[in-house]
């Protein structure tokens, strides 16, 4: 199911509980007591479904606000059209970032993955297809987690450190706590820069740099989670000048799990 499907099906849930609070009203003659209640109940289920700072399905963890840190991340890859020079070029640069991958890409591309660590950078976990997880079940979140571990570990003989990042940052109700239980920390970011929509190497400039500060957590793309192995030029040719901008106000990029609560 695409991002724009679990919107419309996430709707249709909502309102359906609104529904049923309309009705048991009219049942009752109590409107609109239970309606209001399934207007609440309803509009909770899509604030957690797709506001990835909410609280209301557990709260995710946060970046501490460190002077002089920040965190850059990188979702979909590893990209071997992409993914090594971006890597490198961090390195080159005394800036270390986090990379969430995802297991197929792991797994088609492992000495991509090796060369990340050999770069200083961590591999954390994204699932392994970019599947959306609106409505998994535990199990299916588990199977998600464990599948990535295990091609992280067999390209790299080292396990991915223990954050996930929600695809699209869409949760299901029990998405924290599985996470939690498998020693996972949920883990969000701040702003929106969509450089997977290629708005221009300007555009990503200037919406990376006015969310850089201490603590900030900005997140780009080195690969392409939907499969169709889109470009990422623009945000490779975008880094020098954001490393510039961090560079003037005193930032530097760590991992994020040194920074995450």
């Amino acid at each position: 199911m695409d991002k724009y499907a679990t919107w419309l099906t996430c709707s249709g849930v909502a309102a359906g509980v609104v529904g049923l609070g309309l009705a048991a009203d009219e049942r009752l003659g109590t409107t609109p007591a239970l309606t209001a209640a399934g207007a609440l109940v309803g509009g909770a289920y899509l604030v957690g479904t797709f506001s990835r700072e909410s609280p209301v399905f557990g709260r995710p963890a946060r970046a501490c606000c460190v002077e002089g840190q920040f965190a850059l991340t990188f979702d979909d890859g590893p990209d071997p059209r992409y993914t090594p020079h971006i890597s490198e070029y961090l390195a080159s640069r005394g800036h270390r970032a986090t990379f969430f991958v995802l297991g197929r890409s792991v797994a088609r591309n492992p000495d991509v993955a090796c060369q990340l660590l050999a770069g200083g950078h961590e591999i954390a976990n994204h699932g392994t297809d970019h599947h959306l997880l609106a409505f998994s079940t535990p199990s299916v979140l588990r199977e998600q987690i464990v599948a990535t571990e295990n091609a992280v570990h067999d390209a790299t003989g080292r396990l991915p450190v223990r954050l996930f990042r929600a695809p699209h940052g869409v949760r299901s109700p029990w998405l924290v706590a599985t996470m939690g239980s498998l020693g996972y920390r949920l883990c969000g970011w701040h702003g929106h820069v969509f450089d997977t929509a290629e708005p221009g190497v300007p555009a990503i400039i200037e919406r990376v740099t006015k969310l850089l500060g201490p603590g900030a957590v900005v997140l780009l793309h080195d690969g392409d989670g939907s499969g169709r192995d889109a470009p990422r030029d623009q945000t490779v040719d975008a880094l020098p000048a954001i490393l510039d901008a961090a560079g003037e106000r005193g930032l530097r990029s760590v991992p994020l799990s040194t920074l995450v609560q």
